[in-house]
């Protein structure tokens, strides 16, 4: 959060005000001080006032749950993902996911984590990462990687692999759930790699 416009404008004004009144004391003499300084008194409430309820609103936004993802290929193959979570919240959370494979539009199952059958608990603001393989989802359809390179072109990119991610979480005891949007991705066979379609 950006730090509030009134307050960085109060704060500027008290230091002005002390500028000016220490200018006009030293230098011409003027008893002002006292009018300044009660002036300042009033600022510094308004200030102090504002940077405690904007520290109210950050940590209470901190307490809101929230999660997030993001697929990450491994350095040695394109092929397999590391999927890495991460809670935004001090809140303890239980993700869930659901990768809704499809090759070539045929439904390909997945199970545990990513067929959204059991949770991945994050502590708060902690982070966490499962991962899964390309060519296993390839498998499961009935295809093999070398099959799905040789016929990929530019007309069936999307259809060879698309993954349509559910990814959804709850504090933990809770039953209430927040489920984030729907993240579309299909793996790109021609140039292997990953491709958000959004």
């Amino acid at each position: 959060m950006k730090t509030p416009f009134v307050l960085f404008i109060s704060v500027i004004a008290l230091v002005v005000l002390a500028l000016v009144g220490l200018m006009l004391e030293l230098f011409y003499g003027f008893q002002v001080l006292g009018k300044i300084a009660d002036f300042s008194l009033i600022l510094t409430l308004v200030a102090v006032l504002l940077y405690v309820y904007y520290t109210y609103l950050l940590a209470r936004e901190a307490w809101v749950p929230s999660a997030s993802f993001a697929l990450v290929p491994y350095p040695n193959t394109p092929y397999h993902f590391a999927f890495i979570l991460q809670n935004h919240s001090k809140v303890s959370l239980q993700c869930w996911c659901k990768l809704n494979a499809t090759v070539y539009g045929q439904n390909v199952s997945s199970s545990g984590f990513y067929g959204g059958q059991h949770s991945f608990d994050l502590q708060p603001f902690g982070g966490g990462n499962g991962h899964f393989d390309v060519q296993d989802l390839l498998r499961s359809a009935g295809y093999n990687l070398q099959q799905i390179k040789q016929a990929a072109s530019s007309n069936n990119t999307k259809s060879q692999l698309y993954l349509n991610i559910e990814f959804w979480y709850n504090p933990v005891g809770s039953k209430v759930k927040t489920t984030n949007p729907r993240q579309p991705h299909y793996f790109d066979f021609i140039n292997d790699i990953m491709v958000a379609d959004f």
